[in-house]
C-alpha cells in the first residue's frame, strides 16, 4: 500500500523554509488570516493567500524570503 500524496497544504509547509516543528502553524495562521481554512487549500485560493504567507515568512527569514516565495508559488504551477 502507498501512502497518499502530500497535501497543498503540507506541500507549502514543506517549502516555506521554516523550521518544521514551527512551519505548519505559522502557515496555518496565515491561511485563516486570509479566510482560508488549511483543509480546503487549492491551488486558486493559495494565490489568494499569498500575501498573508509573505508576511508570515518575512518575519522569520528576512532576506531568505524571496527564494522560499518562489519554492511556494512553483507549487501553482
Amino acid at each position: 500500500m502507498t501512502a497518499a500524496p502530500p497535501t497543498l497544504f503540507e506541500r507549502v509547509v514543506a517549502e516555506c523554509g521554516l523550521a518544521p516543528a514551527f512551519a505548519r502553524t505559522a502557515i496555518e495562521r496565515a491561511l485563516r488570516r486570509a479566510n482560508i481554512e488549511p483543509a480546503a487549500l487549492t491551488r486558486s485560493n493559495l494565490r489568494s493567500a499569498l500575501p498573508e504567507i509573505e508576511r508570515t515568512v518575512t518575519m522569520y527569514l528576512g532576506p531568505r524570503t524571496p527564494q522560499a516565495m518562489a519554492r511556494i508559488e512553483a507549487l501553482l504551477l
